[in-house]
């Protein structure tokens, strides 16, 4: 949570914000209910996968009038640039007034016209106001209402009206995101974590490998499904044994980069500067030597044999690295160094889970987990990943997974998410879909990919 008070800095961030498409916006104001109140604080998030401010930032502009200006012409007057906020009308007398400033979303109106009784299903909430929506419908907890009569006019400022501004932001993000389902006839699913993803530990019916089985080989699918035993054949001259070790050590490296201050601080510099050649070594080099090079130790004092594939794995896991580092230096233009990684690689191994309508009526649970997920802030979009650690010879089924997994997670969030098929060995390729791609062919066939992967399993073998 930047807090910025001096104005270089404060110009600074303001000419960044242009560079977004979307922001999440509100305002502290000094003696509002007097005859001459102050504009004490503009606040904005930029990040809508926040759930704990740290991508916030709160610019300090009490009795800066120059600041005000220039954020009202570089921000509020911008159409390209949509600002959301709750209540806008009070807000933006204090930014340019309603006749100059363009763009602007307003989730309290939103609230009204979801809730008119007029509507066949109208929102049910006690009040309109932002705390009470956050705690309703996105089920926030330990929501602090009690600095908003503060005084905020004083400095310095306490921590607790600092953590209130940002926690705002926060709010109104979650808050407009569900708002936009409902709008658009979602139900969303109430948010329990970073990105509101729940899981299952219950088997399914069908998974989502075995979906991309029956897409290569149905004869396969079904002699696996009835009778089990491998499902994946590979040339003699590949290594084996490599893909459960490359997906922990890649999962390892999303938690070390994520918990190690010596990651963070790869992407301090401005976001023109970071090159992504140095920063990809540096952190492969810190990954070698705090993760895989005592792994490559243990398992080699247990099993020599492993070392030949241990070092494909490395081999693997330095493509990997690599292409996330381009991401990484990407989203930095779009968030703090404290907050990309956080909210590039949101997570790892996510079990998900859908039960479907088939074109026969009958329902099919389907159910797997995904390896990797990251997001996009130019493309404003999340993204399934699938790792292979070798070169598919059907790419079309890896496609078919990957757009499954895609669809559980739009099932549960009711966003776009894009796919992407990461195979690192023997050189790294990425097969990249869009939701748009996946949409219209994928996500529409699955349907009836199952049911007829439920009709040959009724097959039998004829009596002599």
């Amino acid at each position: 949570m930047p807090y910025l008070t001096e104005s270089a800095a404060i110009y600074s961030i303001i000419t960044k914000f242009t560079s977004y498409k979307v922001l999440w916006l509100d305002t502290e104001v000094a003696n509002w209910d007097t005859p001459t109140p102050r504009l004490s604080l503009i606040q904005a998030l930029a990040d809508p996968t926040d759930f704990t401010g740290d991508s916030a930032y709160i610019l300090d502009v009490l009795d800066k009038p120059e600041l005000v200006n220039y954020f009202v012409n570089q921000i509020m007057v911008n159409p390209n640039i949509e600002k959301v906020f709750h209540n806008a009308s009070f807000d933006v007398q204090y930014l340019g007034g309603k006749e100059r400033v363009k763009n602007v979303t307003c989730t309290y109106q939103m609230v009204k016209k979801l809730a008119k009784k007029s509507r066949r299903n109208p929102l049910q909430v006690s009040n309109k106001k932002l705390k009470t929506l956050a705690v309703e419908l996105c089920h926030f907890s330990n929501v602090d209402e009690g600095q908003q009569t503060s005084n905020w006019g004083r400095r310095p400022l306490s921590d607790r009206q600092l953590q209130y501004a940002k926690m705002d932001t926060v709010y109104l993000a979650h808050v407009h995101h569900h708002l936009l389902a409902l709008s658009n006839g979602y139900k969303p699913v109430p948010d329990e974590s970073a990105l509101g993803l729940t899981t299952v530990n219950q088997d399914t019916s069908f998974s989502v490998t075995k979906v991309r089985v029956a897409f290569e080989c149905p004869r396969l699918f079904y002699l696996a499904h009835r009778f089990g035993g491998k499902t994946m054949f590979l040339p003699a001259d590949r290594f084996t044994k490599i893909g459960t070790p490359f997906h922990k050590l890649a999962n390892e490296f999303i938690n070390i980069a994520k918990r190690e201050a010596e990651f963070r601080s790869l992407f301090e510099p401005p976001a023109e500067q970071l090159n992504v050649e140095a920063i990809a070594s540096e952190m492969q080099q810190l990954f070698y030597n705090q993760t895989f090079f005592p792994y490559l130790q243990t398992a080699i004092q247990e099993d020599s044999s492993q070392a030949v594939a241990l070092y494909q794995t490395w081999h693997g896991l330095t493509k990997l690295i690599r292409h996330w580092t381009e991401l990484l230096v990407k989203n930095r233009r779009y968030c703090n160094a404290e907050a990309v990684i956080h909210s590039t690689l949101i997570a790892q191994e996510l079990k998900l889970e859908h039960t479907f309508t088939l074109p026969d009526g009958s329902q099919q649970r389907l159910g797997g987990k995904l390896d990797s997920l990251v997001f996009d802030y130019e493309q404003r979009r999340l993204c399934v990943v699938e790792f292979k650690t070798y070169d598919p010879v059907d790419p079309s089924a890896q496609l078919a997974q990957v757009a499954l997994y895609s669809y559980l997670l739009w099932e549960m969030k009711k966003v776009p998410v894009d796919s992407a098929v990461y195979c690192v060995l023997p050189e790294f390729k990425e097969y990249h879909y869009s939701w748009e791609q996946l949409e219209n062919t994928v996500h529409q066939l699955t349907p009836y990919k199952m049911q007829q992967m439920r009709q040959w399993l009724t097959w039998e073998p004829p009596h002599p």
